[in-house]
C-alpha cells in the first residue's frame, strides 16, 4: 500500500498491516507477512513475478492519501494469473473512521475469496478508540522498525505518548516493551538492565489483552533470558495457538525455545515456517541458515546465506556466516574475506569486529585479532560491548578460561545471545572443559 506523501508512509504502513494482521485469522487463507509483502511497495512490476515470488494468487494493492482530517484508501484485488480485477473500492473517510476502514476492506477482501467467517464480529481488533493514540501508536512502529538508537529513541516517545492519551491500549504497551527488548538485545544497553522493563510493559500488555500473540511470545523470550525453559514453552504454545501465521512467534520460537533445547530439527522446521510466511524478508532466510549452521551442515547454511544476499546484498549478517562457514571447512583465507566484507558494511559494530577477530585468529593472523580485541577493548570503555564479542575472538584465540569468564559475564548480563552456547560451533572446543557442564547448569540446561 502506497502513500504520496513520504512523511506520512508510517500510516500507509501501519494500515496495510493492520489489514494483513486481520486477513491471518481467516482460516484456510495464506497471507504473506510484513516484511515481504512491503518489498514491493512503491515499485512497478509484473502483477505475477510478484505472486510468483510471494507464493500466492491473488495480490492485494492499494494507496492511502491523506489530507488533514481526511483520508482517501483505495484497493483493488487483482488474479495474478491474468491480472483481472476481483474487487476495487475506494474510501472517502473522516480518519477518525480509519478502524472501520480496516474492517470493511478485510471482509470485502474476505468475502471476494469466498472464505467462510465465523460470526460478524469485525476482524480488526479495537484496541483504542483514541484515534490519537493509533497515529502515535503507527508513528512508534515506524520508527522502531529502522532500529537505530536515534530511532528507536523517537519510537519510544511516541509508544510512551500513546500509553498517556489510552492506558488502556495493548499495543502501545506492547511497542514499548519491544523497545526495552532491542534496547538490549541490539547492544545499546546491557539487558539486564532494560528487561525489566520490557517484563513490566509486557505483563500490562498482556493484562489489557491477553489474546495479543505477539506479547506471549516476548514474554517467553524474558524467560529463556532468565532460563526459565517451562515457562517459556507456556508462552511460546500459547502464542501459536493465538496466532500459528505470525513468522514473528515461528522465528522467535525457533531461536529462543527449539535452539537451547537442542532441538534442532524442530528448529530447523520451525524457521522454515516463518520464512514461508515471510518470504522475502534476508532476515528470514539467514534464520534458517543460521539453523542448518547450528546443525554443522554448513555448504547447505551457505547456499541458504546466499539467498539471502540475493535478496539484500549488504546483509551483513549473511556475509559473517558464509566467512565462518568457510573457517569451520577450512577455508581460512575465503573465511577471512567473508567476514572481512561485513566488516566493510557495518564498521565498528562490535560482534563484526567480533567475527573478524575469531577468523583472523583461525587464520593464524593472530596479531590482527589482538588488534581487534584491543579496539573491543577500547568501544567498552565509552559504551555496552556484549560480553559474547569478547568470548568470541578469545575462543578463537584458543584462550578457553577467558572463554568462559566472558560468557559468564553474558549470562549475569541476560544476554539472549548465550542461549545458544551449547549449539554454537565456535564453543566446541569447550563441551569437555569441567567449567561448560556447570555452565549449562547454571543456564538450566542440565540437571
Amino acid at each position: 500500500m502506497t502513500i504520496t506523501d513520504k512523511e506520512q508512509e508510517y500510516f500507509s504502513d501501519g494500515l496495510a498491516e493492520e489489514i494483513i494482521n486481520a486477513l491471518t485469522h481467516i482460516p484456510d487463507l495464506k497471507v504473506i507477512a510484513r516484511t515481504s509483502s512491503f518489498a514491493f511497495r512503491g515499485k512497478e512490476q509484473d502483477i505475477r513475478r510478484i505472486a510468483e515470488a510471494l507464493g500466492v494468487t491473488n495480490i492485494l494493492e492499494g494507496s492511502v492519501r491523506k489530507a488533514g482530517n481526511r483520508i482517501r484508501v483505495t484497493v483493488q484485488l487483482v488474479t495474478a494469473a491474468d491480472g483481472s480485477h476481483l474487487w476495487s473500492e475506494r474510501y472517502d473517510r473522516e480518519l477518525t473512521d480509519v478502524l472501520v476502514i480496516q474492517d470493511e476492506i478485510s471482509q470485502a477482501i474476505a468475502d471476494k475469496l469466498r472464505v467462510r467467517l465465523s460470526g460478524d464480529r469485525p476482524m480488526v481488533k479495537r484496541p483504542t478508540e483514541n484515534v490519537e493514540a493509533y497515529n502515535l501508536y503507527l508513528k512508534g512502529r515506524y520508527q522502531l522498525s529502522k532500529f537505530t538508537a536515534e530511532s528507536m529513541t523517537k519510537g519510544k516517545k511516541y509508544f510512551e505518548q500513546a500509553t498517556a492519551i489510552d492506558a488502556n491500549y495493548s499495543l502501545a504497551w506492547h511497542g514499548l516493551a519491544m523497545y526495552y527488548w532491542f534496547l538490549g538485545y541490539l547492544g545499546f544497553m546491557p539487558p539486564n538492565e532494560t528487561n525489566e522493563r520490557c517484563s513490566q510493559a509486557t505483563i500490562k500488555a498482556l493484562k489489557l489483552d491477553e489474546m495479543l500473540a505477539e506479547a506471549h511470545s516476548l514474554m517467553a523470550m524474558l524467560q529463556a533470558s532468565n532460563f526459565d525453559w517451562n515457562g517459556a514453552e507456556r508462552n511460546f504454545r500459547r502464542a501459536l495457538e493465538l496466532d500459528a501465521k505470525s513468522a514473528d512467534v515461528w522465528a522467535n520460537y525457533s531461536q529462543y525455545y527449539l535452539v537451547p533445547m537442542r532441538r534442532l530439527d524442530e528448529a530447523v522446521a520451525a524457521a522454515q515456517q516463518a520464512l514461508e510466511l515471510d518470504p522475502l524478508s534476508p532476515h528470514r532466510q539467514w534464520q534458517l541458515g543460521h539453523r542448518y549452521y547450528y546443525l554443522r551442515q554448513y555448504h547447505r547454511a551457505t547456499e541458504q546465506f546466499c539467498k539471502t544476499l540475493e535478496l539484500d546484498p549488504q546483509y551483513y549478517l549473511a556475509h559473517v556466516h558464509i566467512g565462518l562457514d568457510h573457517i569451520h571447512t577450512g577455508s581460512l583465507d575465503e573465511g577471512v574475506r567473508a567476514v572481512g566484507r561485513a566488516a566493510q558494511f557495518m564498521g565498528q559494530r562490535p560482534l563484526v569486529l567480533a567475527a573478524l577477530g575469531f577468523a583472523y585468529a583461525r587464520a593464524g593472523w593472530v596479531s590482527e585479532a589482538q588488534k581487534l580485541l584491543e579496539e573491543l577493548q577500547r568501544l567498552a570503555q565509552k559504551a555496552y560491548v556484549q560480553p559474547i564479542a569478547f568470548s568470541t575472538i578469545y575462543s578463537g584465540l584458543g584462550e578457553i578460561d577467558k572463554v568462559f569468564d566472558w560468557i559468564e559475564k553474558a549470562l549475569d548480563a541476560r544476554d539472549s545471545m548465550v542461549l545458544a552456547v551449547c549449539v554454537e560451533p565456535l564453543y566446541d572446543p569447550l563441551r569437555s572443559h569441567p567449567r561448560y557442564h556447570a555452565l549449562l547448569r547454571k543456564m538450566n540446561l542440565e540437571p
